[in-house]
């Protein structure tokens, strides 16, 4: 379930700029804030196109895998773990690709060896399994 709510996350957080921005620039009377927003709107449209391509299309093809457990498995030693910050999922590098995960429901650390379930087209964690 953390991979669909996380989704919906993305999904809003990459939307919610743009209509946002776009509301403003429509009720805004004042020309120095229009000025801003000519140059900001174009630079958060671009953002949004490159989360769009990049996050969620692979998720939005990832939800089949999801709904059928059709999951893919790999396993190996994780090199780099990267905790993420505010609309960022965390990721990490096992055997040199990169994985995203939800940290409440897989605890992975640097340095240990790990059995992979994940979906194929986003590389979003499904399960972890630390291995010995």
């Amino acid at each position: 379930m953390d991979f669909v709510i996380d989704t919906l996350f993305q999904v809003f957080f990459a939307f919610f700029w743009i209509i946002g921005g776009l509301v403003f620039l429509v009720r805004v009377k004042d020309k120095k804030k229009y000025a801003f927003l000519i140059f900001f709107i174009p630079l958060l449209m671009i953002w949004t196109g490159y989360s769009y391509t990049h996050v969620i299309k692979p998720r939005f093809r990832d939800i089949k895998y999801y709904i059928n457990q059709d999951y893919e498995t790999t396993s190996g030693k994780c090199s780099i773990v990267h905790d993420g910050g505010k609309g960022v999922t965390p990721s990490f590098v096992l055997e040199e690709e990169t994985y995203y995960y939800n940290p409440r429901f897989n605890k992975i650390y640097e340095g240990k060896n790990y059995r992979l379930k994940y979906l194929p087209n986003s590389n979003y964690v499904i399960e972890s399994e630390r291995l010995e």
